[in-house]
């Protein structure tokens, strides 16, 4: 009955949304044109406003009509009902909305795509080779795991292609992720079927091209573990979130799988989202869905993009994001590096003949080394994730502060020796050790050795700290919680900028479960961690 009626209408419903689509937004109303877009994109993204009444008309066909707009959202894929985000196959599909007044945006699904650049042969995967967390031009990741800071209770969202979550240095903690991928039917509709869409996978998170494997390896490859890589930050729990594919017979990497991604991320708790891919149109739906999740608290990093052109790139340009560049070897901002002014921080990306290592995908015991914004982001989400178990209370404005105000590694050329780079690379380049220096930390960690454990009780104080002593003690604890071995150590401080204290402490006795971690300052308790599983490297 509901095809007969727009059948009869049709003429009349053009017209209508014509006049209406002139009272919709201008980026809305040029986004309903099929024939302006020359980019790739499958169906379209409508937001509802659900909550706007239902006009009334006296008109028969035109009530007919305006009930048929409930019919018409329901046959509408709902990417969030919560945003008010639905995708459609075509404009066809939504006449009645759009007479109806319920429809604030309707714009392309466009395609999106993962900011990787040149795929290069890899290197012997040693912490030794990675430039990029131990090397002159590196982040300096070192002064954070001494101060036994490495991510521990902060989940990160990778929305990207998956996870490889057999790899020998996989991450050890994965939380229960979820691919975004659906099947286009011949009548151009959309399978709703759970196992098309959003289905939950039972094991294997193998990415179609690798590149997720590699960005979730960046943050939290298992690390101290006597196989190939170290992370950044070993003990964050990964969500993976797969809405890139090129499983054949279903469409991935669009908007509308990446809208689906976030509303997942922020619904199952997750404290940072990492977005190492762009869309080089505005979409008002992804913003919609990016600001919700900015609002619901997360910190969000994107990278900046790969062309080397002044194009602007989506999330990363928009204001609720940190927008992440790419350095090379030398320091330099990369040539592949996005030149725009929305750039917030650089990492380093890697440049052929010094390339990011990370997790290969298609076997569970290699590796694999690329070059690209894509794996810089995961660097700056990795800092977030160990100073957000430092303050648990961080947001996204004070970590942006933090990157502001202590990253003294600027990026005054680009690899041509270009000087304008410094207008295209935010405050600099991502410096952790300094990031430490400007709040401070207590801490400690413990790592499995050949006899027993070792224990790294650090303190990392802030550059106007006034102590000039600190002791540290450490106890071993059984599983009664009876203390079995304790050592304890006084710290004697500096006053240099990048001052930063670490004791070690081995454990042999074989019945300790558990240890604590008690630090002193002149008799007086400053700081208890506690208890502690040797958790990194198991």
């Amino acid at each position: 009955m509901k095809r007969i009626l727009k059948a009869l209408s049709a003429f009349a419903l053009s017209l209508v949304i014509t006049l209406t689509l002139a009272a919709v937004p201008v980026s809305a109303a040029e986004n309903v044109s099929e024939a302006s877009f020359d980019v790739e994109s499958a169906g379209y993204l409508i937001v509802l406003d659900q909550a706007r009444p239902l006009p009334f008309s006296a008109d028969p066909l035109a009530a007919a009509t305006l009930l048929a707009a409930a019919d018409e959202r329901e046959e509408l894929l709902p990417l969030s009902e919560d945003w008010n985000i639905y995708k459609a196959a075509s404009l066809d599909e939504i006449q009645s909305l759009v007479y109806a007044g319920q429809v604030t945006v309707a714009e392309p699904d466009y395609k999106a795509e993962l900011f990787d650049v040149v795929p290069v042969d890899p290197n012997d995967p040693k912490l030794g080779q990675q430039q990029n967390l131990t090397g002159v031009y590196g982040i300096n990741v070192r002064s954070a795991w001494e101060s036994g800071l490495t991510g521990r209770g902060v989940t990160v969202a990778v929305i990207d292609s998956g996870l490889n979550d057999y790899h020998i240095d996989a991450p050890t903690k994965i939380g229960r992720g979820r691919y975004f991928f659906y099947r286009e039917e011949e009548d151009g509709r959309y399978d709703l079927d759970g196992k098309h869409y959003g289905y939950y996978s039972s094991g294997n998170w193998a990415d179609d091209v690798g590149h997720g494997s590699m960005v979730c390896g960046v943050i939290a490859a298992n690390t101290n573990n006597g196989e190939g890589i170290a992370s950044i930050a070993p003990d964050v729990t990964i969500l993976p979130i797969r809405c890139f594919t090129n499983t054949p017979g279903h469409l991935g990497g669009y908007t509308s799988n990446l809208i689906s991604g976030l509303n997942y991320a922020v619904e199952n708790g997750a404290d940072i989202i990492n977005m190492s891919w762009g869309v080089k149109k505005k979409s008002s739906s992804l913003q919609t869905a990016v600001n919700a999740a900015y609002q619901a608290g997360c910190i969000l990093v994107a990278a900046a993009g790969n062309d080397g052109t002044v194009l602007e790139q989506y999330p990363a340009a928009w204001d609720n994001v940190i927008s992440v560049g790419a350095t090379d070897n030398e320091g330099r901002l990369t040539y592949y590096s996005q030149r725009v002014t929305s750039v917030d921080i650089c990492a380093p990306g890697g440049v052929s003949r010094s390339p990011i290592v990370s997790l290969d995908y298609k076997t569970n015991t290699g590796y694999q080394a690329k070059i690209g914004t894509s794996f810089s982001t995961p660097q700056v989400a990795a800092a977030a994730a160990l100073l957000l178990e430092a303050d648990p209370t961080m947001t996204q404005g004070d970590f942006l502060t933090l990157l502001k105000n202590n990253t003294p590694d600027k990026v005054t050329v680009d690899d041509k020796g270009n000087t304008s780079a410094s207008n295209y690379s935010g405050a600099g380049r991502l410096n952790i050790q300094a990031l430490l220096d400007g709040v401070g930390y207590l801490g400690c960690s413990a790592w499995p050795t050949e006899d027993g454990f070792s224990v790294y009780a650090g303190f990392h104080p802030a550059k106007d700290d006034p102590r000039d002593e600190l002791i540290a003690m450490v106890g071993g604890y059984n599983e009664k919680g009876h203390l079995v071995e304790s050592h304890s150590r006084q710290f004697t401080l500096t006053q240099s900028q990048y001052n930063n204290c670490a004791g070690r402490f081995d454990f042999q006795d074989p019945t300790i479960v558990e240890f604590r971690t008690f630090y002193l300052d002149s008799d007086t308790l400053v700081s208890f961690h506690g208890p502690i599983s040797p958790v990194i490297g198991r």
